[in-house]
């Protein structure tokens, strides 16, 4: 008996040790290694449409409106309090958690003084909502926490804070490597339910009057939120689910998302690893684009909101409580806050893109800028656009929206040409996930898809058909009885379900048969082509939709498989059910979902190997660059990618205004806390968009580019030293046009009697 006593107290003694390792190894050290927080004598907020200063009301709006949101990802009963946050302890100390300084650390962005919506003095993006399952506020976290930046430049002596609405963030929220902000939240919380001391402390704080009598429920709940917080299992670090680091100023927001809804709150096969890690994109002018995301895979802004407010911790019940799928008529219900979705996206349609501030960064040398944006024409202006919609396009894709003006085409660049790193891209297209222990059911599916797919098919019928019409007539073209059978084609959008006018399906094929000679061959199936078309290709789109349209639909719908869907199409069912409900339970009527959803928009994914290159407006204000923030300049982005840094710091804002992007190195030249970028790990490349090709092989490309393709991941010639730089000055003052028109005001939605 005393040899298994000293046994025991032995193994109680090596576990204790143990345990102190760990902590000591994960927490203490890593806490007290964090970066300094950067030092800021001055803060300036730029106009953006939004006013000037740091209480700006539309500023305060975006900032500080609640999403649904909770942490961990998803959990209900295990959410972290908003009390809680507030009154939180760091690990093994008595510095609070959230004090702004020790958030500034993290690279949070937080205002130098509280204001009306954020009494509580915390960082951008962190808000709170009304949990009335657990009958608390949770904490929040919102767009604006990621897509909000700051400049820092500093100038005899004082450095400024130059405030970026819509920009990129800064911070490392998702990243999960020791001494970053999601451990040191874990081992707060863990420490604080772990001593009792630190534990009476906190819970005289949180309880007030109900001390000490709601103390041990109020030791349960903490209990219940480490482990909801241990339970995650896309960050167990066993799984290896993100083998590169994503580090600041990016996540793998598609892989995250994936893993968060599918994979911690479904089934464990659904995790898929996460090697794809991209910058936070700038939001102005984003309401404009008929395709969003990295790989223009996004077509809706309620569908793209919706996306992002469930990869950081929108709630949506799968089971009940014994694991079984809920009855279908309790399904999707979400904690998304789809009304505040729609207020925050009515704020940044009126946020513009920020202007070069020469009273702060240096004036602009005109001479050289001018130059610059000749160059622009030659090389870029292709590409990046903006490119203006038809009135048909607008109309195909964007119904509500007030003009085409508003309606910027966006096409996706194959990996094939533009020769940037693969992994986002490619993930999208391959990852897999499995529905059906939801109670999702092929039929649902069907259900779900064919009203969406029967409007795109109705629309795009009717916006080839103006376009052959009109094209056909600016060639002097006969157009036969066309225009006549285009007066008798019905409105898509004038009802909530759709369908297809078979009987002018067929006078279009007739009329097409009897004005256009020769008639294209579409009996074999192809994609169908995107709005950049020419006559031809209309007319071969047209013919195929009106004689395979109904056909080509019944058969993608009878291929799909609950049990592997693609990451775009899970996602994309996920956001319709979760939409679908809210109306019903509402009782919302067709054309109010029409403005909700953003003007009148199709939420059906896109699914293209490639990345679309966006209007550049206000660029100068985002770095790094490339989907995946491997390039850390402007300068670098037009030279040779050969010539780029292959190992540069992030985590620094100091702003460097002559080569335009982050200084790369960090503060204190032997300090290497932060994070290195290495591009030479795939994910983290920084090959492609390169200007590369010499004058021999850009002299033959410009004459005859297609019998002279440029190499995989050329864009254009070797620039020089001058060139390079007045391109640069060139984008401190792009303009991408037409400007939004004087005086606009986003669609005024009406839910529940009240003007959103």
């Amino acid at each position: 008996m005393r040899r298994l006593l000293k046994w025991g107290l032995g193994a109680i003694a090596l576990a204790a040790v143990i345990v102190a390792v760990v902590f000591a190894w994960f927490v203490y050290w890593p806490a007290h290694t964090v970066p300094a927080a950067e030092e800021v004598q001055r803060y300036v907020w730029l106009d953006q449409g939004w006013g000037e200063g740091q209480h700006s009301e539309l500023r305060e709006h975006y900032y500080y409106t609640p999403q649904g949101a909770s942490m961990p990802q998803g959990a209900t009963f295990g959410a972290v309090r908003y009390s809680w946050f507030l009154n939180l302890e760091r690990p093994l100390s008595r510095e609070r958690f959230a004090d702004p300084e020790h958030l500034r650390q993290y690279r949070f962005i937080v205002d130098p003084e509280p204001s009306k919506a954020n009494p509580d003095h915390l960082p951008i993006g962190f808000t709170k909502h009304f949990d009335p399952t657990i009958g608390e506020d949770v904490l929040d976290i919102t767009c604006a926490a990621c897509h909000t930046g700051e400049l820092h430049y500093t100038k005899n002596g004082e450095t400024t804070a130059i405030r970026i609405d819509g920009g990129q963030a800064m911070h490392a929220l998702t990243d999960m490597k020791r001494g970053t902000f999601s451990p040191e939240l874990l081992a707060a919380l863990l420490n604080t339910a772990a001593s009792p001391w630190k534990f009476d402390r906190f819970a005289r704080k949180v309880l007030g009057e109900d001390y000490p009598r709601a103390k041990p429920e109020l030791k349960d709940a903490l209990w219940t939120t480490v482990k909801a917080m241990l339970g995650a299992g896309q960050n167990n670090p066993l799984r290896k689910l993100y083998p590169v680091r994503e580090g600041f100023g990016r996540t793998d927001a598609l892989g995250r998302i994936g893993n968060t809804v599918f994979g911690d709150h479904l089934i464990e096969g659904n995790y898929q690893p996460g090697d794809a890690p991209v910058s936070f994109p700038y939001l102005w002018n984003i309401w404009k684009f008929d395709w969003v995301q990295y790989n223009g895979s996004v077509s809706q802004p309620l569908a793209r909101n919706i996306g992002e407010a469930l990869g950081v911790g929108a709630v949506t019940p799968w089971f009940s409580s014994v694991g079984r799928a809920l009855p279908a008529t309790e399904r999707y219900r979400s904690s998304v806050r789809i009304a505040d979705l729609h207020r925050i996206e009515h704020t940044l349609q009126k946020l513009t893109p920020p202007r070069w501030p020469e009273e702060l960064l240096g004036a602009i040398d005109q001479q050289k800028a001018a130059h610059g944006g000749e160059l622009f024409k030659t090389y870029c202006q292709e590409c990046h656009g903006p490119h203006v919609a038809s009135a048909a396009e607008q109309q195909a894709s964007a119904p509500l929206k007030p003009s085409p003006d508003v309606a910027w085409r966006i096409e996706v660049i194959p990996l094939d040409h533009i020769g940037t790193d693969p992994n986002a891209a490619v993930r999208f297209m391959e990852r897999r996930y499995d529905l059906s222990l939801t109670g999702l059911s092929k039929a649902d599916l069907d259900a779900t898809l064919r009203p969406l797919l029967v409007r795109e098919l109705a629309r795009d019928v009717r916006f080839r058909l103006r376009e052959v019409i009109r094209l056909r007539e600016q060639q002097q073209l006969p157009v036969g009885t066309l225009p006549a059978v285009l007066q008798k084609y019905p409105d898509p959008d004038a009802t909530r379900e759709p369908s297809l006018p078979q009987a002018v399906f067929q006078e279009i094929d007739a009329a097409l048969t009897q004005t256009v000679s020769p008639l294209p061959d579409v009996s074999k199936p192809e994609e169908w082509a995107q709005f950049f078309c020419d006559l031809d290709c209309h007319t071969e789109v047209l013919l195929r939709a009106v004689r395979y349209g109904t056909a080509d639909i019944d058969n993608r719908l009878a291929s799909l498989d609950v049990t592997k869907l693609s990451e775009g199409l899970a996602l994309n069912v996920m956001g319709l059910l979760i939409k679908n409900r809210f109306y019903a339970d509402y009782g919302i009527d067709y054309r109010t979902q029409q403005c909700l959803e953003g003007f009148g928009a199709l939420d059906l994914p896109q699914e293209i190997l490639g990345y679309k290159p966006r209007p550049l407006e206000g660029v100068w204000a985002t770095p790094p660059y490339l989907h995946n923030g491997s390039v850390p300049s402007l300068y670098q982005m037009l030279s040779p990618s050969y010539e780029r840094d292959q190992k540069f710091f992030v985590g620094r804002r100091e702003f460097d205004p002559t080569h335009v992007g982050y200084v790369t190195k960090p503060a204190d030249e032997d300090d290497d806390d932060g994070f290195w970028l290495d591009a030479s790990i795939p994910g983290n490349r920084n090959i492609g968009h390169g200007f590369d090709a010499d004058q021999q092989t850009w002299e033959q490309h410009r004459r005859d580019p297609k019998a002279h393709p440029l190499p995989r991941g050329v864009i254009g010639p070797k620039l020089t030293e001058a060139e390079r730089l007045a391109l640069v000055e060139y984008l401190k003052v792009h303009r991408d046009l037409p400007a939004t028109p004087e005086g606009y005001e986003p669609p005024q939605c009406t839910l529940w009697g009240q003007t959103l």
